[in-house]
């Protein structure tokens, strides 16, 4: 028996460059928190071999504190052997950080020719092999011969199973079932997949460890437990410190601004100040009014970032603006006489219907500059 711990697309360093320099420095910090918080974890946990698929880093902004600080934490778990496959945001090339930091002896980097390291205090084999490019066509998985098959063996690599035609090390369900292998520990898919199995080979993507923006959405983390022979259990610890979140909200029927902002406080109540939090409007309002993102509350029970998408359209009291003889009437009248002219499914009328909103609320005194600024 031997105990593991498994994670893939950590990306220290990762620039954030759709928030502000200040967030985007603050999301750096709590990446590589989350990080030494799982390397603490492994510590406590007595973990005998760490396993990163690759992508630790962008080999593009890795920072000289950041190389520092893996030497250091490693070293600090010079009981546990550290496997690291480069993946194709940090392959192991002549221009790679890998080749330029002095790790631990406890710490191997697979390089582009495959390798298998015999663990004999252990009973274990691990074999792995590392992107030497940004584009890897090739199978990490397909063309092992197993040593020792009575011993536990182990791949770790960085490849993709959702495309054979993938440049980042395609991966097919059929060379997992004939791999032989115990465990496959994979990198690459950031959505963690669970403890799959094919023909008895277990294998997995822990997802990673941070989510970085909204199509990464929920707490993130990594794996760990025990493989033995013809046995794996393996369970996820969560590590991220914060997470994205998107919570789509119909309007229906909704007729003045207050009662919006109350069912969408109330819609929202599970997500707090770790969250950073998409809200998608729908639905068709009675009057026109805006949500701005500020307007929704601020502190410990809101969280900390609210970005509003508003894709709700309007249907205002027909009967009185036909009959307004006001600005806001005339306007409506004519808008109207534009709607019936577009077929209704069209992307013309969809706008005119965005127009019509917009129209009246800047006829109810609002500001334009809100209405930018709540659907970019």
């Amino acid at each position: 028996m031997v105990r593991i711990f498994h994670c893939a697309d950590i990306h220290l360093d990762s620039p954030f460059s759709l928030v502000s320099p200040k967030e985007a420095e603050r999301r750096r910090t709590e990446l590589r928190a989350a990080f030494t918080s799982a390397l603490m974890f492994a510590k406590q946990q007595k973990i005998e071999l760490f396993f990163i698929s690759g992508d630790l880093f962008d080999c593009d902004y890795v920072t000289r504190d950041t190389k520092e600080m893996l030497v250091t934490e490693f070293a600090k778990l010079p009981e546990c052997r550290f496997f690291i496959s480069p993946g194709n945001h940090d392959p192991y090339n002549d221009v790679s950080p890998y080749k330029n930091i002095k790790f631990p002896e406890n710490v191997h980097i697979f390089g582009e020719k495959r390798e298998c390291f015999e663990l004999e205090d252990l009973g274990t084999d691990v074999y792995g092999v590392g992107f030497d490019s940004s584009v890897y066509s090739k199978s990490p998985v397909a063309g092992y011969k197993i040593k020792h098959p009575e011993r536990i063996n182990i791949l770790v690599c960085h490849g993709d199973t959702t495309n054979p035609l993938s440049v980042n090390g395609p991966v097919t369900k059929n060379e997992i079932a004939a791999s032989g292998f115990d465990y496959i520990a994979l990198g690459h898919i950031h959505k963690p997949s669970g403890i799959l199995c094919e023909n008895g080979v277990y294998y997995a993507y822990p997802g990673c460890i941070e989510g970085r923006s909204f199509d990464e959405t929920g707490y993130k983390g990594a794996l760990y437990g025990v493989i033995e022979k013809g046995r794996v259990e393996i369970r996820t610890r969560i590590f991220s410190k914060r997470r994205y979140e998107i919570a789509e909200i119909n309007l229906e029927g909704i007729s003045d601004k207050v009662q919006a902002l109350e069912l969408i406080r109330s819609k929202i109540r599970s997500y707090t100040d770790d969250t950073a939090l998409r809200i998608i409007l729908e639905g068709s309002v009675t009057e026109g009014f805006i949500i701005t993102e500020n307007e929704i509350g601020r502190g410990r029970e809101f969280p900390y970032y609210i970005e509003i998408k508003d894709h709700t359209t309007i249907k205002p009291n027909f009967t009185e603006l036909e009959k307004s003889s006001t600005l806001k009437g005339v306007f409506y009248r004519r808008m109207l006489e534009h709607l019936e002219k577009c077929a209704p499914s069209s992307e013309e009328y969809y706008t005119a219907l965005q127009a019509l909103k917009y129209g009246l609320c800047a006829l109810d005194d609002r500001n334009v500059i809100d209405f930018t600024e709540a659907d970019e």
